[in-house]
């Protein structure tokens, strides 16, 4: 497979580029780090026998169309995708085989409904007509196969996130990555297939950080550095930097200007992507701003700060516990406040005193965040009347119900009247309070009838009922 293959005429414009690709992908294999490659654990960078040109020349006719020619020279030439569970050698999951595709000839004829230059507000769909909940399972299905006409699906990035291949149309030959969940369609930078699978191969082979492959700028450091050091646009000026992301190891001059970004560029995009690089790259220099910005009062900040010293500085949490001690229980952003929580639990500090205060916050996904890191404590047992609180008074089911599941283990008495409350309000198990219930009781151990005579007031019947059902069923 990896020998040279005669190529057909319209086929030799790529041959240096795919002897390349045959060699890088060699190497790609046996780089260090490449078994963690996303994906790579299904398709072992693996690729099918390449089609013959006869079979190409079949499917082609089968489709009713002419595939980008790039995209022809890599299954004739290079492989046919496959032979992984979802795709052979290749970005993400990897690259289909041919007879995996599976497409509607009529709608892959029909040219591209994507653009590139679409821009679409935050939060709006890339097609109105799609994004509509009136419409029922059939209607929407049609109006999503509209949507993606003129392309082919060639892998898949995971969950609701498919790669498509333009093969119709003003844009023919661009890779695009559509989420068919929030139907946002993204270009990715490379002008075409074989560019976009080259890249992949060398920044395998480079060691760099590719879960979120070509959603960046390609190109090398001082490349990059240039665009974010003169581009009049803070969102190129953004990306680049977040592109340098991407390597494992950046140098001074990198460093300086992400130094020199964080307090002097006016974007608040240039500030967060310098600032995660110091975090990433240079924690010494990135430490003081984040410990600043822990206690900033604009709320976008505060979140950022949590997210990098989680996703960043992880073993480095003792150094922000202090600060975030001091000012956890006043947080009113539920994203920012269950951040820092994770970080107080890296840090190894007991939470839950600090999380008392926000048992009683206006806001429902507080309550609930700082309820089930609650749950993890070592001393929950002693708050179990601000556990019953919970279980009596909050207004919210999903709050009531992580506060019975943050219980596991806790076999307090003054629990049971809270329970059997909660079996008296939901006689269901819809809102699945009841299954929770049972659990907690299970740990109690009522086994017999003469413990469960003892151990329930004998007010608390719906209790003492399903001690009962339960004893009955481990008989």
């Amino acid at each position: 497979m990896d020998g040279k293959t005669e190529a057909a005429p319209q086929l030799e414009p790529f041959a240096v580029q795919i002897e390349r690709i045959r060699r890088k992908r060699l190497l790609a294999a046996q780089s260090p780090g490449a078994d963690e490659v996303f994906g790579a654990s299904s398709h072992r960078y693996r690729l099918n026998e390449p089609l013959t040109h006869a079979e190409l020349d079949t499917l082609e006719q089968e489709w009713g169309v002419t595939l980008p020619e790039d995209f022809a020279a890599f299954v004739t030439a290079v492989g046919n995708g496959g032979p992984g569970s979802y795709g052979g050698a290749g970005p993400y999951y990897g690259i289909y085989a041919v007879d995996e595709m599976d497409p509607d000839p009529v709608r892959l004829r029909q040219p591209a409904k994507l653009k590139p230059d679409r821009s679409w507000d935050a939060g709006e769909p890339a097609d109105p007509s799609v994004w509509n909940e009136d419409l029922d399972d059939d209607a929407y299905d049609e109006a999503l196969s509209d949507l993606m006409r003129g392309t082919l699906t060639i892998g898949t990035m995971g969950c609701s996130s498919e790669i498509l291949l333009i093969v119709s149309g003003e844009h023919r030959g661009r890779i695009v990555y559509l989420d068919t969940e929030y139907l946002k369609p993204f270009f990715v930078y490379k002008k075409n297939f074989l560019d976009w699978y080259e890249r992949w191969l060398d920044e395998v082979i480079e060691g760099f950080k590719i879960h979120w492959f070509a959603t960046t700028p390609g190109g090398g450091e001082a490349e990059l550095l240039t665009l974010a050091q003169t581009s009049e646009y803070a969102a190129q000026r953004g990306e680049a930097l977040k592109s340098l992301l991407r390597f494992p190891k950046l140098g001074n001059p990198a460093i300086a200007f992400a130094k020199q970004a964080v307090d002097g560029d006016p974007s608040d995009q240039v500030r967060y992507w310098a600032l995660t690089l110091l975090a990433a790259h240079a924690p010494d220099s990135a430490d003081p701003i984040l410990l600043e910005d822990l206690g900033s009062e604009q709320a976008d900040k505060r979140k950022a700060a949590v997210q990098l010293i989680h996703w960043y500085r992880k073993q480095a949490a003792r150094t922000f516990a202090e600060t975030l001690q001091a000012t956890v229980s006043k947080e009113t952003d539920e994203e920012t406040f269950r951040f820092a929580t994770y970080i107080l639990e890296s840090a190894d500090i007991e939470p839950l005193p600090l999380l008392l205060p926000a048992f009683r916050s206006p806001a429902a996904e507080i309550r609930k965040s700082a309820i089930w890191q609650a749950g993890k404590s070592r001393r929950k047992a002693d708050y179990v009347e601000d556990f019953v609180g919970i279980l009596l008074h909050d207004p919210e089911v999903s709050v009531r119900l992580t506060a019975i599941q943050a219980l596991e283990g806790v076999t307090d008495p003054r629990l049971l009247p809270a329970y059997e409350h909660m079996l008296e309000r939901y006689p269901t198990d819809e809102p699945y309070i009841r299954g929770n219930v049972r659990h907690r009781l299970i740990e109690y151990r009522f086994h017999t009838h003469q413990k469960i005579e003892r151990g329930v007031p004998a007010d608390l019947t719906r209790v003492r009922g399903m001690l009962r059902d339960l004893m009955e069923a481990h008989r």
